[in-house]
């Protein structure tokens, strides 16, 4: 049968522990701050927030938009779980196509079904999102 260590044992394990991966962890650090530190308009964790998000319409498609962390998209449009039920079939197919033809886009690509990356360099975050949503609404008339 193994013997317990004593409370103070333990405890200097568990500081001798914490300043083992405490040392050099400057090293992981980014060297360059972010540029988009925060969105014009938005708050940061407004996307995880209690708020009532809407059921229907557009909004409810199209939830937010994001800067994009894959290479060579500027822009990340976050896509409701049910949009295709919302959309209809056909309709969540030609997404893309149809979001790709918004002025300053030029290209887009999915990771998943909901997320819709867009390149649209110089486009703003909020502007982009209401052309965007208007496209999607103009697909639910």
């Amino acid at each position: 049968m193994a013997r317990s260590r004593p409370d103070a044992q333990r405890r200097g394990a568990l500081e001798h522990l914490a300043d083992e991966l405490a040392h050099d962890a400057d090293s992981f650090t980014p060297e360059v701050a972010s540029a988009h530190e925060e969105l014009p308009g938005r708050r940061r964790g407004a996307a995880s927030s209690r708020d009532a998000r809407p059921s229907t319409g557009a909004a409810a498609v199209l939830l937010d938009i994001g800067t994009s962390r894959h290479e060579g998209y500027t822009h990340v449009l976050w896509v409701s779980p049910s949009a295709e039920s919302q959309l209809g079939s056909e309709a969540f197919e030609g997404l893309g196509d149809r979001l790709g033809r918004v002025p300053g886009v030029r290209g887009y690509a999915w990771e998943g079904l909901d997320h819709l990356h867009l390149r649209a360099p110089g486009r703003d975050h909020t502007s982009l999102l209401g052309d965007a949503r208007e496209v999607v609404a103009d697909l639910l008339d």
